[in-house]
């Protein structure tokens, strides 16, 4: 059931082209006849009933518009049949919507098609020049080339800026590193999370071009505090868990339900410290705390300095944040990070924090290093105007859309996905980056029973905006929906969720109906739903 749109995909490419070449007269096997009586009399009952059916699917969208929570809500709402194009509902489409995390469709969209769906982020693992003897080892040994298993040179890793780099990933290049018989390596392991040209390592490591090479676990790490019973010391634990990662907690146990904690870290003697410390309520609960280090650079130099030694390594210099060694610098292993996890983890999950690294990466590689907001930025109107669409209708700030600033019109985003749903180089992979009902990602929740898997989709959510926009259908066909809804206070947040999956459903029901949903003749232009009363949106703090 969850590859049925990659079907869709090729049987709707496949239906085109024969389309197309039908109208180029290459499919006609004689000369043009007319079409006999019965079957235009066929043609025209099946056309009568498709409208029928479109008049049902405006009429039950429309009454699900003038019912609570959406009727007194500003909504927008554009539907198009995804294989011809046919605007199957309108509503408001053409209003200026904040999209929320709809705006990462836009950031991972442009990334894929910019730079290549098959495009990958690179984390070098780097031997400068070999070291005089004497400064290497403590215990010199005569003259002459290193023996068997030793490398004499500092050792640096060199980031790209990779959302998805992990402790596995670093365990890897340790393990390459094992694997070519490397056993000891006298010298240092430096790490400066700086951004550099990987072109011309062989002549030196080149300027600092900008911070966030380096990003591990995105640079986050997670504490856990559990009450125990009272009086007693409460139980705390991080993640991710590794040796050089070291958590002291001194956390009490006290009546009641309130908690005031306290959490730093530091590097000391070549390890990462976590101090935990303060008191919760016995009746609190667990509490979870997630903190961002400014820089990944220590996180990675400790991790890789504790993945060398569990491959049996020995690293005798010491493990430092610093400049790299002088050139020329020569690649000892390498972990390439596919920029479609990247934007799987953005679309699914809806995670801010990687939506902006995408952007300031699509920046970077368009317009130069450092990347930044601004220039990932114009790389997305770029790619706008490729797509057909003028720049000027959207406007955006950031690559997430943590923000009230952000602008996008119903129509343009449905067209938009409509437009990727036949983009050869990159359908496949953005499809798999969005969520799916009743799944996984961010809807997983929301569609169950007959609709499981069926919907494809990025959610929005901010203080008084919720939007949802995306695929659905089965074998019968597929349709594009862009749903905006702005003006609601946040406890009416799951009445306004639900209304949207009702609203999604309804076109389900449609495309089940009949598999004739993908064919022409169009319909006239398609009439404005009714309008809804807007309120003024809360801009609160977005969540």
């Amino acid at each position: 059931m969850c590859n049925v749109f990659s079907t869709i995909v090729r049987v709707s490419r496949s239906l085109a082209l024969v389309r197309l070449l039908i109208g180029m007269g290459v499919l006609l096997a004689g000369p043009s006849t007319a079409l006999p009586q019965q079957g235009a009399r066929s043609a025209s009952n099946l056309q009568a009933v498709r409208e029928q059916r479109i008049g049902r699917l405006r009429q039950e969208v429309a009454e699900l518009l003038r019912r609570p929570p959406l009727s007194k809500l500003r909504v927008g709402l554009e539907v198009l049949d995804a294989d011809s194009g046919e605007v199957l509902l309108s509503h408001n489409a053409d209003a200026p919507f904040n999209p929320a995390s709809n705006t990462k469709i836009l950031t991972t969209a442009a990334a894929m098609k910019l730079l290549g769906a098959d495009w990958s982020y690179r984390t070098l693992l780097l031997a400068g020049p070999e070291r005089p003897q004497a400064v290497a080892s403590l215990a010199p040994e005569p003259s002459g080339p290193p023996p068997p298993g030793v490398l004499r040179a500092d050792l640096f890793l060199q980031g790209s800026g990779d959302p998805s780099l992990n402790l596995s990933h670093l365990a890897r290049l340790a393990r390459s590193l094992a694997r070519a018989g490397i056993q000891r390596v006298e010298g240092d392991l430096i790490v400066d999370s700086q951004f550099r040209s990987l072109e011309n390592l062989d002549r030196g490591p080149g300027p600092a071009l900008g911070g966030g090479a380096l990003l591990l676990h995105r640079n986050v790490y997670t504490v856990r505090v559990s009450p125990s019973t009272e009086g007693q010391a409460a139980s705390v634990t991080i993640e991710p868990r590794f040796p050089s990662l070291v958590l002291e907690a001194r956390v009490q146990t006290v009546r009641g339900k309130r908690a005031r904690i306290f959490i730093d870290h530091a590097r000391h003697h070549g390890r990462l410290v976590v101090t935990v410390r303060g008191r919760i309520g016995a009746r609190h609960g667990d509490l979870i705390e997630r903190r961002r280090m400014p820089d990944g650079g220590l996180m990675a130099a400790v991790a890789l300095a504790q993945a060398l030694a569990d491959f049996g390594i020995e690293l005798t210099g010491q493990v430092r944040v610093g400049s790299p060694p002088p050139g020329p610098l020569r690649v000892l292993a390498e972990h390439r990070g596919p920029l479609i996890e990247a934007c799987r983890v953005s679309n699914k999950d809806s995670d801010n924090f990687v939506a902006e690294v995408i952007l300031k990466t699509l920046g970077g590689v368009r317009f130069g290093q450092p990347g930044t907001l601004e220039k990932g930025v114009r790389a997305v109107g770029e790619w706008l105007r490729l797509m057909g669409l003028d720049p000027a209708r959207v406007r955006i700030v950031n690559g997430s859309g943590l923000t009230h600033e952000n602008r996008v019109r119903p129509v343009d985003l449905a067209h938009l996905l409509r437009m990727l749903y036949h983009d050869l180089e990159v359908a496949p992979e953005f499809l798999q980056s969005l969520a799916i009902g009743g799944i996984d990602g961010t809807i997983r929740h929301r569609f169950r029973g007959a609709s499981v898997g069926l919907v494809r989709a990025k959610t929005g959510t901010l203080s008084g905006v919720s939007t949802l926009s995306g695929y659905v259908g089965e074998r019968q066909g597929v349709l594009v929906f862009a749903i905006m809804v702005e003006g609601f206070r946040w406890k009416r947040l799951e009445e306004v969720r639900h209304a949207q999956v009702l609203l999604v459903e309804s076109l389900l029901r449609f495309v089940r109906q009949g598999g004739e949903t993908s064919v022409p003749p169009r319909l006239p232009a398609t009439p404005e739903l009714p309008e809804a009363a807007a309120d003024a949106v809360d801009e609160a703090d977005p969540v």
